[in-house]
């Protein structure tokens, strides 16, 4: 992981759960996170809780079922932090309707979060890496 030090990592749902698991070890381990959540507040209060670590964690407030704020995201990681060297795609939703109950706003609400969004993630952080010559750069997609 050392050789992760100071390189930047941008981990989709990193308010809760696992997204925000992953955040806390990568910033123990040095890195510099750019946690993308809707409810950024609870980004904020983590990264408030691991100031004593040498990474740093970053809430950049986006709901990624809207394409515009996840390239703001990216945009803002470009202009304050130079790039994209990790990639964690973890955000997801859950149903509690069985597929034949679940009415289709939920289908296109599943779709948009584990399919869409992930994509366009992982294009934005390949052109970041690609624009900078970044050859060791990890993409990690969490299927639920």
């Amino acid at each position: 992981m050392e050789r992760w030090s100071g390189r930047v990592a941008l981990v989709t749902g990193a308010s809760i759960g696992i997204g925000a698991a992953i955040a806390t070890e990568l910033v123990k381990h040095g890195v510099i996170v750019v946690g993308l959540a809707r409810r950024v507040e609870m980004i904020q209060e983590l990264s408030r809780e691991l100031h004593m670590y040498p990474g740093k964690l970053h809430a950049v407030k986006a709901d990624l079922s809207k394409e515009e704020d996840i390239l703001e995201a990216f945009t803002w990681v470009k202009d304050n932090l130079g790039g994209v060297d990790i990639l964690v795609n973890n955000a997801g939703v859950i149903s509690f309707n069985r597929l034949v109950d679940a009415p289709s706003c939920e289908w296109r609400q599943a779709y948009s979060i584990h399919v869409i969004a992930p994509s366009i993630c992982v294009r934005e952080a390949f052109r970041s890496m690609k624009d900078r010559d970044v050859d060791d750069g990890h993409i990690v997609n969490i299927l639920r």
